[in-house]
């Protein structure tokens, strides 16, 4: 995977179908209602019963809507990926106006990962992959591409400036 600074994005090139069918689970894995996940997105916050009841009657609905409003902009946003035929790779881009949706949007799609695959923090260790199982490795190597791309939105990723590309090949048109 590269990435390059568009004027008003951030644009991911070279990605794989592998890829592809991760970022496009994101939207179905924030509106999952699975149990696990549903506990990992909204945790238990408050120990007194009444005062959880509470919080869940007032807040949970906003964050259901908020985790769904954020899900259909990172679907319309996954619905632009272009293909580039002679390179067997996708392009995506991702305009600073959706920054923050995607960082939610990704971060709740790791925490959805971790729960649906039985994951626990050893699986997160340096050499946590080696205790996996196959389905757990395969979230983790998910987990990690959307770390990655975490990274990138929050500019802790630098990015090579113009001198640093040399000669580079036409831009694809992404309207």
């Amino acid at each position: 995977m590269w990435v390059a600074r568009a004027d008003d994005g951030y644009l991911f090139g070279g990605l794989t179908q592998h890829c592809v069918e991760t970022l496009r689970a994101v939207p179905m894995l924030i509106e999952s209602n699975d149990p696990r996940v549903r506990k990992r997105l909204l945790p238990e916050t408050y120990d007194c019963v009444e005062d959880e009841e509470e919080w869940r009657d007032a807040a949970v609905p906003e964050l259901e809507r908020l985790f769904l409003s954020r899900a259909q902009l990172v679907r319309r946003d996954l619905e632009k990926l272009k293909k580039l035929e002679q390179l067997d790779s996708w392009v995506l881009l991702i305009q600073d106006k959706h920054c923050n949706a995607w960082l939610s949007s990704l971060n709740a799609a790791r925490l959805a990962l971790y729960a649906l695959a039985d994951l626990k923090p050893e699986h997160l260790e340096r050499d946590g992959i080696d205790l996996a199982a196959p389905k757990q490795q395969l979230a983790l190597l998910r987990i990690h591409f959307l770390a990655e791309i975490q990274s990138v939105l929050l500019g802790d990723v630098p990015l090579p400036d113009d001198s640093d590309l040399g000669e580079c090949p036409p831009m694809p048109d992404l309207n």
